[in-house]
């Protein structure tokens, strides 16, 4: 199974996974509802997260002394979550925390009237604090983080560059999933080696394809990548099945037999190897532009039929014809 990232899922930088919309740090679920998004700001993305099952996403971010974590997740059993009951709910969850007493518990609507629910939190050492901002709706809660280096002010709204952060908040609980972000909830995944989540995602993505800018690149990439996670994962049979669903749509497209290819080395079928690597390189000059096709030589799954002469002598005269060109 080859294990190189394809040209252009290389687009998404696991920076650029979270700037779906440029300038904007936004959360989506793959096959859920509902998404949010602020201003990033001088924001530097450190670090994404996404769980399996397509059923939280996380960013952490940091601007100078001002850190931030959030996540956009799913609570079914809690179906008619408010901003307020998601932040009890939560709190009560964790255990006790440390409040400042005179104004821990905040509520704040912004201008665009995304109505939040907030705990100021302060350590027992009282050299910093953190405000904890949650949004929700129903089974969605966005809980968000920021943290100072500083202890709080006296004032009822105790950070002034939070507050500038939730007047750009927008949160729309009823935006249906889109395929840019579902791909890169999967790439996330997939960057973190969680292969059977990424399979999921990727699955998920697969079915708003239409929907994306280019269609035919983002089935094609989208295909190959779902194939190669679910091959990861041991699950052969759904590989193969992907593939040949893709053939048949858009037969000229040289990955898709190339991965039927590695489930059949995966599956000790030398026979069926041999043909469709063969179909595979045939269809060598429609790889989408800036993607080689690969050295079936360096490719693991492959190598397992190396004791086949026949497979073996075409592995390597592809590899041989591929150094020439």
């Amino acid at each position: 199974m080859k294990t190189l990232l394809t040209a252009s899922l290389l687009l998404l930088t696991a920076t650029g996974a979270a700037q779906i919309t440029p300038g904007k740090i936004s959360f989506a679920l793959p096959d859920h509802p509902g998404s949010l998004s602020f201003d990033q700001g001088n924001f530097k993305i450190d670090e994404l997260s996404a769980k399996p099952n397509n059923t939280e996403f996380g960013v952490r971010a940091s601007d100078g002394d001002l850190k931030f974590l959030g996540f956009l997740f799913l609570w079914p059993e809690k179906p008619h979550l408010t901003s307020d009951s998601c932040r009890d709910e939560m709190l009560k969850a964790e255990g006790p925390q440390t409040i400042a007493a005179d104004q821990g518990r905040l509520d704040y609507t912004t201008p665009s009237g995304v109505h939040t629910a907030m705990v100021l939190l302060i350590p027992p050492s009282g050299k910093s604090s953190a405000l904890r901002v949650f949004v929700a709706h129903e089974d969605l809660c966005a809980d968000l983080t920021f943290t100072y280096a500083q202890p709080p002010t006296t004032a009822v709204f105790p950070m002034d560059r939070t507050k500038l952060i939730l007047n750009t908040l927008a949160f729309d609980p009823d935006a249906k999933p889109i395929f840019i972000e579902a791909f890169a909830y999967a790439t996330v995944e997939w960057d973190k080696q969680n292969v059977q989540g990424a399979s999921k995602a990727y699955a998920s993505a697969l079915k708003l394809v239409d929907s994306s800018d280019d269609p035919i690149k983002w089935r094609r990439v989208t295909t190959d990548q779902l194939s190669m996670a679910l091959g990861i994962s041991g699950d052969l049979k759904e590989s193969h099945a992907v593939n040949q669903a893709a053939i048949e749509k858009d037969p000229t497209y040289p990955l898709y037999y190339y991965n039927l290819a590695c489930a059949d080395a995966e599956s000790g079928d030398a026979s069926s190897a041999r043909t469709h690597l063969q179909q595979a390189f045939d269809r060598r000059a429609n790889m989408l532009k800036g993607e080689p096709f690969p050295d079936p030589t360096a490719d693991d799954s492959l190598k397992k039929l190396s004791a086949d002469k026949a497979f073996w002598d075409l592995v390597q005269s592809i590899s041989q014809q591929l150094k020439k060109s």
